[in-house]
């Protein structure tokens, strides 16, 4: 075993302790950091809105201020008077202008100027700074399609003399007239101009304040251009416009208020807007991101210096936890290697955990093999006992009977009468194609437990594998239970209908008399091995009892009529299939009732005559009917209608009269025929179903029928279950990786492989061959 330092667990203990606290640390941090940065941003936001909403406030003012004011003037007489006039008067206009703008000059001091338009004298007024001027809102209401909106403000800049040079001039105008449903143009307009430079400076004033941080303030119109004075960044009033409208593009819920954040020339900004619904304007404030998030750099320093801190402090914790918590643990482990010698495998052990987890399984696997052992031998002997009962010179005394069945746990009772019921495997030929050796064995098993279990509810059972075709149930009866055979009947039915069902494999039962003395089941044996040849009568899946087959075997006949006979033989030199097929049923009729060995030396007796006929009539014999062949296809045969079918096929074949109505012979050729190939060719890649049917010039489709229904498996199945076989082979005799081995039995898909193979054994590849090798170790 490595040296696996002093207490190598231990500083694994002491290094994860001290991570997990470190993490937890470390995330709580991150947590209070984060939702700093943003509770920070939301208090810059609301700072940022109060500063906004007091500039909304003084517009919000203005704007009702003026929209009053225009709606006054509008109904004012004086000028009502100029505005409607029919005839221009000057010196009258004059006093009324006069007067107008003294009692609103003299009230309202950011008045810039007003100008009334009279439409039937096509004549503009002016009154205050500048005196004249065509005015561009007049030209676009009476000139344009589209009207400029009523009592809002509207940010121009209309320009003024000095000096004979144009300087800007920045106001604001309200415009107020009335419109008419028939879509005329007003016969007047009033238009009010109000200076711009005391809510440019208040904004002018607040950048000012916070210049030095980087902050802005602007203002977008109606139609999202800005009033500004030009003293601004214009690269940043294009980037922030921009900006703004694509933040409202992408969050469908973004309010009329609300902040975001957005990058200018590599500088983050924080951008605050908020909406002036009443004068149709916008409001926006950008701040650098890194001077809101300059109150926190002390506060990430103090986290920092913390974590450093707690990652100490958890070292210390952590050794001081690890040493309480690892105590009983080293002690047990310097137990363990102080009074346990060193065991294989224990080189390859670098830690505390892996040298018990070595301990551990090394103690489980010699627990496993002695339980094994124990369990294995008493079955053993358990078989043995049983398959001794049905020797004909077992002797032994009751007593010691008795504790021999208490020993071995012997359901059996001495004192009652028992029974033998045979279970034997129908279609043994191809259930010996199909599986492997350990397969037929797991279908035993599996069949003595389904029969033995059903079996149990009614009478206590022995089960006994008797290896190729059949097993055994000896089956205890109470006394004065003369309805036992009926029961077994109902209980075995249940149990073939369960068998057939899970496994697809079907079974014959014979079921003996009883006797009252053990000594007599060798006996029942005989007798149920008599009877079971009479599947040949009552065919697969059937349970044979002596009352059923009593006719049979004291039936004295040797054999079926010589009238008959004769008759099959005109029928066949005269190729009369109907009248064949009604005369060869009869005969099977009459064989049905004769003994077992009758009937099979009847069978061949009608086969050699049928072939003489064929002969005498010079007719060439179907491959079924043919001598080399009778024995392969017809003797094998275990039940008298597959027989039937065969011989009555070959001779139609053989006459050729008709169309055959029944193909079993050329089926049974197909079945053996492809069978025999995959066995010879599971490892070719290409080995499948359509592969096969094209070189026997069948369609595929009647040859997965044709072989479904002769074997109850299906030709990939087959190929697949016979490619399995042969791995499970490799994986034991050969020194193979699986690889290998996948590629040797024509799979082509190693994932595909492994999932068959698991879902057939149990196991995956690797553990199979470890199993198998395993025992035979032991």
């Amino acid at each position: 075993m490595k040296r696996f330092g002093i207490k190598a667990y231990y500083a694994k203990m002491v290094l994860w302790i001290s991570i997990a606290i470190l993490l937890i640390i470390t995330a709580l941090s991150a947590v209070v950091y984060i939702n700093t940065q943003k509770l920070l941003v939301k208090n810059e936001y609301a700072s940022n809105q109060k500063i906004l909403f007091q500039v909304k406030y003084n517009m919000a003012f203005m704007d009702d201020t003026i929209s009053s004011l225009c709606k006054s003037l509008y109904l004012n007489s004086d000028v009502g008077a100029v505005m409607y006039a029919a005839q221009e008067n000057m010196v009258d206009v004059a006093n009324r202008l006069n007067k107008v703008t003294s009692s609103i000059t003299s009230t309202n001091p950011y008045i810039h100027s007003i100008t009334i338009y009279n439409r039937n004298l096509d004549q503009t007024y002016n009154a205050g700074s500048p005196v004249f001027f065509e005015d561009q809102l007049l030209d676009t209401l009476y000139h344009s399609e589209q009207l400029p909106p009523k009592m809002k403000p509207i940010f121009r800049n209309i320009g003024k003399l000095v000096n004979r040079e144009s300087k800007p001039e920045h106001v604001f105008s309200y415009m107020m007239y009335e419109t008419s449903t028939d879509g005329l143009k007003p016969e007047g307009v009033i238009v009010i101009n109000v200076r711009s430079e005391w809510l440019l400076d208040n904004i002018r004033l607040i950048n000012m304040i916070d210049k030095r941080k980087g902050d802005n303030i602007f203002l977008l119109d109606q139609s999202g251009e800005y009033l500004a004075d030009g003293t601004s960044d214009n690269g940043m009033m294009q980037w922030l416009k921009s900006d703004l409208a694509d933040y409202k593009a992408t969050h469908q819920d973004a309010g009329a208020d609300g902040f975001f954040e957005s990058k200018h020339g590599g500088t983050p900004y924080l951008v605050t807007y908020s909406s002036i619904e009443s004068a149709g304007m916008t409001l926006l404030k950008t701040q650098p991101v890194l001077e809101v998030y300059r109150s926190i750099a002390s506060l990430r320093t103090s986290i920092i210096v913390i974590t450093l801190i707690a990652l100490i402090l958890a070292f210390f914790i952590s050794i001081l936890i690890s040493r309480r918590i690892y105590r009983p643990f080293g002690n047990l482990v310097n137990a363990i290697r102080r009074d346990r010698p060193r065991g294989a495998g224990e080189n390859e052990v670098v830690d505390e955990i892996s040298y018990l987890n070595n301990v551990y399984r090394q103690s489980m696997e010699e627990l496993e093999l002695f339980y094994k052992e124990k369990h294995d031998n008493k079955d053993v002997m358990r078989h043995y006992w049983l398959s001794r009962l049905l020797d004909e010179r077992f002797t032994i005394s009751r007593d010691e009977l008795l504790v021999l069945f208490k020993e071995m746990r012997i359901s059996l009772s001495p004192e009652a009468s028992h029974a033998v019921c045979m279970l034997k495997i129908d279609n043994y030929k191809e259930f010996q194609q199909a599986f492997s050796a350990k397969d037929k064995e797991m279908f035993r098993f599996a069949l003595l437990n389904i029969a033995s279990e059903i079996v149990a509810r009614t009478y206590p059972n022995e089960g006994i594998d008797m290896k190729e075709d059949h097993v055994l149930l000896i089956v205890s009866l109470p006394e004065q239970d003369g309805a036992y055979p009926s029961e077994l009947v109902t209980l075995l039915t249940e149990a073939q209908e369960n068998f057939s069902r899970f496994f697809k494999v079907t079974f014959t039962a014979s079921i003996s008399d009883k006797t009252d003395t053990l000594s007599g089941l060798h006996s029942l044996y005989n007798q149920t091995l008599d009877q079971a040849m009479y599947r040949l009568h009552l065919g697969h899946g059937s349970i044979i009892t002596h009352a059923r087959i009593r006719k049979n075997a004291e039936s004295k006949k040797s054999g079926y009529s010589k009238e008959l006979e004769e008759w099959l033989v005109e029928t066949i030199k005269s190729g009369n299939v109907a009248a064949m097929k009604e005369v060869l049923a009869n005969l099977f009729g009459e064989m049905e009732t004769l003994n077992y060995h009758n009937a099979l030396v009847s069978i061949i007796r009608l086969v050699d005559t049928a072939i003489e006929a064929l002969e005498d009539a010079k007719i060439p014999a179907a491959p079924s009917l043919q001598i080399a062949s009778i024995g392969r296809h017809i003797l094998e045969k275990e039940t008298m209608a597959e027989i039937h079918r065969i011989i009555r096929g070959g001779l139609q074949d053989s006459i050729n009269k008709e169309p055959a109505e029944n193909t079993d012979t050329l089926n049974s050729f197909v079945v053996d025929a492809v069978t025999e190939y995959i066995h010879n060719n599971y490892q070719d890649l290409s080995l499948s179903m359509p592969s096969i049917a094209s070189m026997m010039k069948i369609s595929s489709r009647n040859l997965s029928k044709i072989y479904k229904e002769a074997t109850n498996l299906s030709i990939p199945d087959m190929i697949n279950g016979v490619r399995l076989t042969k791995a499970a082979e490799l994986l034991i005799q050969e020194d193979l990786s699986v690889y290998e081995v996948v590629q040797k039995v024509g799979f082509t898909n190693e994932t595909y492989f492994f999932s068959l193979f698991k879902k057939k054994y149990k196991v995956t590849p690797k553990e199979y061959a470890l199993q198998r090798n395993v025992n035979k170790i032991n």
